[in-house]
Formats: structure tokens, sequence, C-alpha cells
């Protein structure tokens, strides 16, 4: 580690100039808010496909999947994992829910990302096969000197989950969620995953990527830039964009049971993941408190609807997520008091279903 630290006025998340690899997610739907205090997200660094010359598709667990039950990015994987049926083709290892001494501002010696944890829900396994004990020492492996890298420039250093790890080269595939979904759904077929489901049809391609480009930035992003701005009128304007876009979303469901009609797709796993932590989550923390998911009808809808989904209720785990949110980060939360009492811990919040369609099968 660097003896001198660099000086920053940082204080919020992020630099819009350090955007990184431009074919990322982040670069496509990177916030335009150039407003002193708005958050930027940086771009994960693995980026590599199954399929691949380094990384043939293989089932058996060659590939194992890190995901932590309280981030909405790596719940998009777990999730997608369960529909494919991937259990025995791809291992899976949960994280604790703790983020240990998040800062925005030097010194960052202390923040390893997420940690590996004996045990949690009894739905999956929390067991580490590799012997690391923070999502650190992955990243470190894969790339020497990935924290200097980032403290050189005088930034927390970025150890996102979902990891996907080849346990047979030791390094990782990618750490991007949104490229490990559309691996899971087609990468594997041959290996043992459902083959006759399909979550992004080529037909329906166009309408999928439409509705990204919708729900990532003010949606998926949007909480966040709501949540981890640092000024007034950061805030307000994200804000803003993210009730746009929730308004937009919420007519959309209105005319369809799905995001692009009636298949169920990876836009709506990418939404589903959000707002599955709304009411629990953003619209007190980080502001986003127009109106809560249970008040927005078509919303509420969708959200029950797919949660109704074999094994899609299994990967939620609402204790972990209200901790991780009001425990760990501290620059939005500065007592690490979470609070007791959330609607979305009674079952009838979930469970209401006199307006429900017939549960999807996949």
């Amino acid at each position: 580690m660097s003896s001198k630290r660099p000086k920053t006025d940082a204080t919020s998340w992020g630099k819009s100039s350090d955007i990184g690899d431009k074919s990322t997610e982040q670069a496509k739907f990177a916030n335009k808010d150039n407003t002193p205090g708005a958050m930027h997200r940086p771009a994960t660094k693995f980026h590599h496909k199954i399929g691949d010359p380094q990384f043939p598709a293989e089932g058996n667990n060659r590939y194992h999947l890190y995901v932590s039950e309280a981030c909405p990015w790596a719940h998009r994987c777990h999730v997608t994992w369960i529909l494919k049926k991937l259990d025995g083709v791809v291992g899976l290892t949960l994280t604790g829910w703790k983020l240990e001494n998040i800062s925005h501002s030097p010194p960052f010696d202390d923040y390893h990302g997420w940690d590996f944890v004996d045990s949690g829900s009894d739905s999956y396994s929390y067991k580490e096969p590799n012997n690391f004990s923070h999502i650190e020492e992955l990243y470190e492996l894969a790339h020497p000197g990935y924290r200097e890298e980032w403290e050189s420039r005088g930034q927390r250093p970025y150890y996102a989950v979902p990891v996907l790890y080849d346990t047979k080269t030791k390094t990782i595939v990618s750490s991007e969620s949104a490229e490990i979904i559309q691996m899971f759904n087609s990468a594997f077929n041959s290996y043992g995953a459902d083959s006759s489901f399909d979550l992004e049809p080529a037909s329906m391609k166009k309408q999928i990527e439409d509705m990204n480009a919708i729900v990532y930035p003010t949606i998926n992003d949007g909480v966040y830039r709501c949540g981890f701005c640092t000024s007034q009128q950061a805030y307000e304007n994200a804000y803003n964009s993210h009730w746009e876009g929730m308004d937009s979303v919420e007519k959309i469901l209105g005319e369809s049971r799905f995001l692009t009609g009636d298949t169920l797709t990876l836009s709506d796993i990418r939404l589903w993941t959000t707002l599955a932590r709304y009411d629990t989550v953003y619209y007190s923390h980080f502001k986003t408190n127009r109106s809560r998911i249970s008040e927005m009808p078509n919303l509420y809808r969708f959200l029950r609807d797919v949660y109704r989904i074999e094994g899609v209720s299994s990967t939620l785990n609402l204790e972990w997520i209200k901790k991780h949110y009001y425990w760990s980060q501290r620059m939005v939360n500065p007592t690490g008091i979470w609070p007791l009492g959330m609607p979305t811990e009674d079952k009838a919040y979930w469970e209401k279903s006199d307006d429900l369609p017939e549960i999807y099968t996949l």
C-alpha cells in the first residue's frame, strides 16, 4: 500500500471521469448529472464470458457464484441461478450481511468488502470452499494490486458482488451482474441448466434492452443516486429522474403482466430485486419517499406476482437486507440503528393475492 495518500475533495461515491471500461453497463447508463455531490457508480472490473477459450462451458461446479443476500445486483444472479436450475452446475456461496468501514474518503485500510460467515438462513450454503475470509481476497488473487489501483486515485476499492469465480484457473470470470445473468440464461444449457426456459428470447431482445434503459438508470441505480448523493441539488435531480422512471414502469405494468408482455424476462428480474427492497429500505433510507410500492397498484401487483414463482421467495432475506443497509451505510445512517415494524415484515404484504393472475409456471 502506498505510504502517500492522494488529496481528495470527494464526498460522494465515484467520479464521472472515472467510469472505466466503456463497454460496461455502468458506462452505457452512466449518471449524466455532474452536479457537485452526484453519485457516479464505478464500472465493474471483470468481464470475461463463459465460452471464452480460457473459460469453456462446463458443469460440475467448476464455476462458483458468490452473492450477498443484501445486494440487489447480486440478488438478480441468485434468482436467475434458481430459475435456470443451476444447483449442481454452478456452485453458490452466500456472504454475510455486513460491509464494515464503508467510507467515501481515505483512508480505506479497514475496508475489505463482504465477509464470509458460517451460517445464515437455512436455504443455501454459506460455506466458503476456497478459504477466503472476505471478497477482497478474490479480487487480489485475480488481479494483484487491485486495492492499490483504487487507493492511488483516492477511491475506495470496489469489491462488488456478484463474483463468478473459476475454481480451475483460480481467477474471476465476471463481476458484472448484467453479464452473469445472461451467461446463466444460456451458457450452461448443455451442462444441466433448464434449457427449456429462456429469459432472453432472441425475438424479444430489443424490447428487453429498451426496458433495461429505463430500469437501470432510474430505478436500479436510481435509488442509489438518491441515497448516496451528498448535495441537495444532486438529490433533487436524482429523485425527479427516479420517479419519472417509476411512473413510466407503473404505466407499462398497467398494460401487461411483465415489462415486455406476458413472458418473464431478465428485465423483470432486474426490476424485481430493487422493488423487493423498496418499502424496507429505499423509501426511507435513500429518501425516495414519494410513494411506497404498496401504494402503486401495478408495481405492487408485479412484485407479488414474481415473488410467487417457484423458488423466488427463498432468495429474499429481508432481515439481512434491512440490517445491511441501515447498519453498514453509516454515511447515510450514522447511528447504524435499523428500524422495526416495517410493513414488509408482515407476510400479508407478500401474500395478498386477490388481484393476481395464475401463478407463472416456468
